[in-house]
């Protein structure tokens, strides 16, 4: 089984080229959120994420894209499954930091 570990970093062109395709949200991706936070955090938030330019993006293990977006209280993760005419939100996550990552 592939892991989220990154594998290498996406650069701005081609993650641009992701961003410009049909986008889903996938249903597993708010399946985490409570009642009252899925009042608050709606879908369109998520979309509208993906025009923005994230701080960072990696390729991971399981060929699915780990995209970082600067907030207020650190960085907003979003997990992305690229398919041959559309983008998919897997999943998101806020963290703390971006990993780092080196290229062997």
């Amino acid at each position: 089984m592939h892991s989220s570990k990154p594998v290498r970093v996406v650069d701005k062109k081609t993650f641009k080229s992701y961003q410009t395709r049909q986008i889903e949200v996938h249903p597993h991706a708010l399946n985490h959120l409570g009642k009252g936070q899925r009042k608050v955090f709606k879908e369109k938030e998520l979309l509208e994420m993906l025009e923005e330019r994230p701080r960072k993006v990696f390729e991971q293990e399981n060929k699915r894209y780990a995209a970082f977006y600067r907030r207020t209280d650190g960085y907003r993760k979003l997990i992305l499954s690229v398919e041959s005419t559309k983008t998919v939100i897997v999943t998101f996550m806020d963290v703390q930091e971006i990993p780092r990552y080196k290229n062997a």
